[in-house]
């Protein structure tokens, strides 16, 4: 069945959803809860599980992996995937199956589902997924100004980059968990502040769980710069380093950087 009249690419996936009462009719008279339970539901096929919340979840992660950075998908593996190499495959072909992802590469043939980009119909999931995350998933600053972060670099663009990481950090509010630059006597800092309640608080409280010191401030807004391209991973990295310890994630993050060949670029 042609879907060209969903417009993909344009509108969020579902746009064309009904209200009627307190459901949504979809085009064959289907009726759902929401915009997600008609996609996962309906699109794909999948039960009414309570799983599901934390697969869309997944799913938001990954079309903005594939969508923004690391188009070798080297990175999502090592990150989104916990290095887990056959789900990170088995997960880049069934988003293929479903026309998420579009393989074209010129006149030259087809890439692997493995090197794809997304397709129009995978950047209206995405639209829509994002239009309806859940509060408890916090918002992200707006794509162009990650993408001006990533664009800035060092030497002679410096002042730009600088320009690129405060705006960033406007943008970027207080979340419950945050990447800061700091200057803490002679040294130059990248910390992570978080905020957790449990056992049993009743007050949440902030407090750094993670931190890096570097010898001058141009390598640490190095580290900063990757971090801010890549701050949908931040909540996971904020639980990884409340849950494991600080050591942990420093190790996450050398295997991040060692995989990715590369500190100062997202690619």
């Amino acid at each position: 069945m042609n879907k060209d009249w969903r417009q993909p690419g344009k509108l969020p996936w579902g746009w064309w959803l009904r209200a009627n009462g307190n459901v949504l009719e979809d085009e064959n008279g289907r009726t759902w809860r929401s915009v997600r339970d008609a996609f996962w539901q309906g699109e794909l096929g999948f039960s009414d599980i309570h799983l599901a919340t934390e697969q869309h979840e997944l799913l938001l992660r990954t079309l903005l992996a594939i969508g923004r950075r690391w188009p070798d998908g080297i990175g999502r593996k090592h990150d989104v995937f916990g290095g887990n190499f056959l789900f990170w495959r088995f997960y880049q072909c069934w988003l293929d199956s479903f026309g998420m992802l579009d393989r074209s590469n010129g006149n030259v043939g087809q890439v692997s589902p493995l090197d794809a980009r997304l397709s129009a119909e995978g950047l209206s999931v995405l639209m829509m997924l994002q239009a309806t995350r859940d509060p408890e998933w916090e918002g992200l600053p707006m794509a162009d100004i990650v993408d001006a972060v990533a664009a800035s670099d060092r030497g002679s663009a410096h002042d730009d980059r600088e320009r690129a990481l405060r705006i960033f950090e406007q943008a970027i509010g207080l979340r419950r968990h945050v990447f800061a630059r700091e200057r803490v006597g002679i040294s130059h800092l990248v910390t992570l502040t978080g905020m957790q309640a449990g056992g049993g608080a009743r007050m949440p409280v902030r407090r750094v769980t993670w931190s890096m010191a570097f010898t001058d401030a141009v390598a640490r807004d190095d580290m900063f710069a990757w971090l801010a391209t890549r701050v949908d991973r931040w909540d996971d990295w904020g639980e990884l380093a409340y849950s494991k310890g600080a050591d942990r994630l420093t190790r996450h993050f050398l295997d991040l950087i060692v995989a990715t060949h590369s500190l100062g670029s997202p690619s």
